[in-house]
């Protein structure tokens, strides 16, 4: 009975602390994508790749990063605009993942952003980005 006891403790402090991620994700999701706007209007696409997760990296090569992200800034422009349209927070083994919509307003366009950010704590590091962008493929 007391092994229950303390199994019971246990599961509920570690259950507790997988939370955490719940209330602190999608704010710092909401940071994250900020400053990934703000550096992305400054042209540091090379900042936004060191700074994102090493999964993100992995995901295609740093030239093909660069070639996407400099297509982007290129034809749509700086962010002007962006409102959030949908969100998701999602923890397991107590590991918190973040998925957020955006509807984003450039200068040369307009597009729909996906981010999908792992929670470190306070902080937010990008896993994933995507944008549907009809402007994006006809300029």
């Amino acid at each position: 009975m007391k092994i229950l006891k303390i199994a019971l403790v246990v599961f509920f402090v570690a259950a507790l602390v997988g939370c955490g991620g719940f209330t602190k994700g999608k704010p710092a999701a909401e940071k994250a994508i900020a400053q990934f706007h703000e550096t992305y209007n400054q042209g540091k696409l090379d900042d936004i790749w060191k700074a994102a997760d090493p999964k993100f990296r992995t995901a295609a090569t740093k030239q093909k990063y660069d070639e996407f992200m400099g297509a982007v800034l290129r034809k749509l422009g700086k962010m002007t605009s962006t409102s959030n349209t949908g969100w998701n927070v999602k923890s397991f083994n107590l590991k918190t993942t973040v998925f957020m919509t955006q509807k984003t307003v450039f200068e040369n366009g307009q597009g729909t952003e996906s981010f999908t950010f792992a929670i470190d704590g306070t902080n937010a590091v990008l896993l994933g980005y995507h944008i549907q962008s009809m402007d994006l493929i006809i300029k």
